[in-house]
């Protein structure tokens, strides 16, 4: 009986110990959630981007946002070069460059690889949270059902090396406790799609149908990136020598694509997205259906456009790629998710 005691005893001063040490561990929490432009930072409600509705968004099944207010929370500091469309961040020793639209970035003067580049959406700077907060020796959590990353801060994350920063993501998943009111105990399912949405977006217009697109199928979405990013001078349509318009007058243009889909032969139907470029479908696509071999494929393009039509865009792209093409559609940018799903619904059976 008297070991019992002790045991128990000792059980409940290990829980303790334990629950002390995390909670005294954690300085700052912040909690977000895809698209809401609220956070929460150690219990208290603020705005993610000040003075604007920003929230965090998913490219690529990387999580981006305005990290201004979450890194000056952990007591780090953010700033701006226009000239070179760097993003430099600092917390503790270490620093961190960032260019728009590049995914090479620097840690502590190291090159580093980004899944996803910074991006700019509605004139607000959108950064790679989980390579920023792993950099920087934050602990981070992505619920998937919920939508929801927890950042938190601990002792460990002072003075952060490159050892540190590896050890730091290894063990995070087991430092962290989910607050209750995220709790989901369900299995997260796996996704077996055969079904694959690939999209160039050079204005994020077509890229937000392919979300749709995506989400109403439970498809896997790829992003067409080209090497050399389309800045707003090269989309000037009004330049006879601005990089589209040279591009789209010439015949042979196959601007290079800077990711490669590696799985390309687990998908049976592709739908295949783009802006619509001087009524056809821009180079770059020429380029990604020249590199793949789509003949056993379904491919089923869609465009989107503020007038017009998907008009011959589809066939001239159908010569380039022997596949079983079906037609096409034209959404304006701002499409529905009900007219989304109408098209689709419409299409299913040539889908199964």
């Amino acid at each position: 009986m008297f070991k019992k005691v002790i045991s128990v005893f000792m059980l409940l001063f290990i829980c303790v110990f334990f629950n002390t040490f995390f909670v005294n561990a954690a300085q700052t929490s912040v909690f977000l959630q895809i698209d809401n432009s609220v956070m929460t930072v150690n219990g208290e409600e603020k705005a993610v981007d000040e003075g604007y509705d920003t929230k965090p968004v998913i490219v690529d099944g990387r999580t981006l946002l305005p990290v201004r207010a979450v890194i000056e929370n952990f007591d780090g500091n953010v700033n701006w070069n226009n000239d070179t469309k760097e993003v430099i961040l600092t917390h503790n020793e270490n620093e961190i460059v960032l260019t728009i639209n590049s995914t090479q970035a620097l840690l502590n003067d190291k090159v580093q690889t980004l899944d996803t580049a910074p991006i700019i959406i509605n004139n607000r700077t959108m950064l790679p949270i989980r390579f920023i907060a792993e950099s920087f020796g934050f602990n981070i959590e992505w619920n998937e059902n919920n939508k929801t990353i927890i950042i938190t801060e601990n002792d460990t994350s002072e003075n952060t090396s490159e050892e540190n920063t590896e050890s730091t993501a290894e063990i995070a998943d087991e430092q962290i406790t989910e607050p209750e009111y995220i709790k989901d105990e369900t299995p997260e399912p796996e996704n077996d799609s055969n079904i694959l949405v690939a999209y160039f977006s050079a204005t994020n217009n077509t890229k937000g149908v392919a979300e749709k697109i995506a989400s109403e199928l439970n498809a896997d979405l790829a992003e067409i990136i080209p090497k050399e990013p389309y800045s707003e001078e090269d989309l000037n349509y009004g330049n006879d020598n601005s990089r589209t318009s040279i591009e789209m007058n010439d015949e042979s243009a196959r601007p290079e694509v800077s990711n490669v889909i590696e799985n390309i032969d687990e998908y049976d139907v592709i739908f295949l997205g783009y802006p619509i470029w001087w009524g056809q479908a821009p180079k770059i696509m020429s380029t990604f259906v020249e590199s793949y071999d789509l003949s056993e494929k379904i491919i089923i393009p869609f465009c989107t456009s503020g007038s017009s039509s998907i008009g011959s865009s589809a066939k001239n792209l159908e010569k380039l790629s022997p596949a079983n093409w079906l037609d096409g559609r034209r959404f304006s940018g701002s499409a529905s998710s009900d007219e989304i799903t109408e098209w689709l619904n419409s299409i299913k059976n040539d889908i199964k």
